[in-house]
């Protein structure tokens, strides 16, 4: 199976508790004003990749954590679910970031979702709403929620949900690019914009 990819990196600091793995795929039909990660809005064959080569990739780093962002994972659900399968028993800390409503997508997709929640440990959703600034470290706008759905991680999280933006990112050098890692204040969203233009 094939699933679209944009970025794979290791290790990532700033989304999600602790070290990290960060997968983020390709293609987006929500395509959020303001979204910072408009470049993995569209599909391409440049970003395709077979699932199976993807999770053995993902199963030889020595890091139980991992965050899939995107992009919109949940617009390519059935490769998304093959490739947690593949990954689940090397991952206990599986964090998914979704534009949609969870409440609404699991009325719509219900079989979907009774394949994935028991492949995913946390989902923070909604789409990013520009103007509904919040303070939070691990949403971009106020709406989202966070939902654990794994009760081991619960003291985890709920530490977690509780952290404040220190305005601290992750800048990493990717495929001749620089990729930027972490929620920012949507303030100060233009001035990083701007600062993307030197490279």
């Amino acid at each position: 199976m094939k699933i679209f990819v944009n970025s794979f990196y290791y290790p990532i600091y700033t989304l999600g508790p602790g070290v990290r793995i960060g997968l983020w795929l390709q293609g987006c039909s929500i395509k959020c004003k303001n979204c910072i990660s408009r470049h993995t809005w569209y599909i391409s064959p440049e970003y395709q990749m077979d699932t199976q080569i993807l999770a053995e990739k993902i199963n030889s780093i020595p890091c139980l954590k991992i965050t899939i962002s995107g992009g919109e994972p949940l617009d390519q659900a059935p490769s998304l679910i093959h490739l947690l399968k593949l990954i689940r028993k090397t991952k206990n800390d599986i964090l998914l970031y979704t534009g949609y409503e969870l409440e609404k997508y699991i009325q719509k997709h219900t079989s979907t979702w009774e394949e994935l929640r028991y492949l995913v440990d946390v989902i923070i959703d909604g789409p990013f709403i520009w103007g509904q600034e919040t303070e939070y470290v691990w949403k971009g706008s106020e709406n989202q929620k966070m939902y654990i759905l794994n009760p081991k991680l619960l003291p985890l999280y709920e530490e977690y949900k509780n952290k404040t933006k220190n305005k601290k990112l992750q800048i990493i050098e990717y495929r001749n690019n620089f990729l930027l890692v972490g929620i920012p204040y949507q303030k100060d969203y233009e001035k990083l914009v701007e600062l993307t233009k030197l490279f």
